[in-house]
């Protein structure tokens, strides 16, 4: 008689709790799902500005670094009675015996070699999968065309007719800052001591 009365009492308890537990563990399931596409859609909007947001900060302790270079190309000049130094474009290949222009201008930026690597270097495209600041000792290619002659008798100058303003010394080796042929994929010191793209002034 008694476990008649518990039959008849605890089975329909325990199977009402059971189903406001699995109807409780749906709601819960519910929200989870919910919070986990939120955080999913903020974090697609937030990714890509994070992105470029950090893309614009490399690019804009690369132009500082052109531009510490084109002080210390101003000073080598100075005391080179402003002939341009003649130097190697890539070191690594060993094409002549010629020094890298890191040689000429580092004493000029305070021996400070980082300031010829460019945050962005990683090695892209180069022949060994290295940086190019590691195997050329500069993350900046080098315009060995003005070597040896002051700037404004240059062949750019004389034979071209540009101005010192348009007259690219130093760039980055690839295109570390975006795509191929996009402004701002790749940043320039010019003769005239300025920083920017390949857009003509």
């Amino acid at each position: 008689m008694f476990f008649g009365w518990l039959k008849l009492n605890v089975v329909p308890y325990t199977q009402s709790r059971i189903k406001k537990v699995r109807k409780k563990n749906i709601i819960y399931t519910d929200r989870i799902a919910c919070c986990i596409g939120v955080i999913s859609l903020l974090l697609g909007i937030l990714l890509p500005v994070v992105n470029r947001a950090r893309a614009s900060g490399l690019r804009t302790v690369c132009k500082g670094n052109l531009r510490s270079i084109g002080l210390g190309f101003r000073m080598y000049l100075d005391d080179n009675v402003d002939v341009m130094p003649v130097a190697t474009n890539m070191p690594s290949r060993k094409l002549n015996a010629l020094l890298p222009i890191t040689k000429f201008i580092l004493p000029y930026v305070s021996g400070k070699k980082e300031t010829f690597e460019c945050p962005a270097d990683k090695g892209q495209k180069s022949l060994t999968g290295e940086k190019y600041f590691i195997t050329e000792t500069s993350s900046y290619t080098y315009n060995t065309v003005l070597g040896g002659k002051p700037v404004n008798k240059s062949y750019f100058v004389e034979r071209q007719g540009e101005k010192e303003i348009n007259i690219q010394v130093m760039n980055d080796y690839w295109t570390f800052h975006g795509k191929a042929s996009t402004v701002g994929a790749e940043n320039y010191l010019y003769a005239d001591g300025h920083v920017g793209d390949l857009r003509k002034q």
